[in-house]
């Protein structure tokens, strides 16, 4: 009877060894990256890339110097002509950096059965305006140009700096901007799956 207890608990231990040795060589095989092939192990990459380019913010990917100079006339008229001795003059010179960019929070990443990204981006738009600088270079004034309203520097200001000059900013600039967002979606991508293959689609 005691042999018998000997031979069942001497197969108990067996097993548990056996156990505890096939499950080290699981541990190891899974760490080592040999169950790939075997279709068990798995990647968060393509997560861990959604979240990186979940982005609220703008994203600056151009920032442009502009320098110019405008000019503006203007004079008294009566009955539609102009009373000689009455016009003035003004340059106005300006230097700004204009800053383009997206909208980081309406970027859309996808992934593909192939393993591909497929980044879908918004317009480009214009961020804002850094170190603007404005001057009068130039102001020429008749005799009698005291009867003519003193020219509107802030109006001419706000001309530089309307949507129109901005759309225009934009338009001049739109393959650079496409290059740099396909530099710096790649570069936040790569640092997370460095295999990652990308593909983008600008919906401007």
């Amino acid at each position: 009877m005691s042999h018998r207890l000997s031979s069942s608990a001497l197969r108990g231990v067996a097993l548990v060894l056996a156990f505890l040795v096939a499950l080290g060589i699981f541990s190891v095989a899974r760490s080592m990256g040999w169950l790939s092939p075997l279709g068990i192990a798995s990647s968060s990459s393509d997560s861990q890339v959604v979240q990186a380019l979940e982005r609220t913010q703008e994203v600056s990917l151009l920032s442009l110097g502009i320098q110019g100079i405008k000019e503006e006339s203007r004079s008294s008229e009566i009955f539609g002509k102009t009373i000689p001795g009455t016009g003035e003059k003004l340059f106005l010179q300006y230097t700004f950096k204009a800053k383009l960019g997206i909208d980081g929070a309406k970027v859309k990443v996808t992934t593909t059965a192939s393993g591909r990204y497929v980044i879908s981006v918004p317009e480009f738009v214009f961020l804002g305006y850094d170190k603007p600088n404005f001057k009068v270079a130039v102001q020429d004034n008749d005799a009698l140009s005291w009867a003519t309203p003193d020219i509107d520097q802030m109006q001419m200001v706000n001309e530089i700096l309307n949507d129109k000059a901005r759309r225009e900013y934009l338009a001049g600039s739109d393959d650079i901007l496409r290059e740099q967002t396909k530099v710096f979606y790649d570069g936040l991508i790569k640092s997370v799956d460095p295999a990652a293959k990308t593909e983008f689609v600008f919906r401007s």
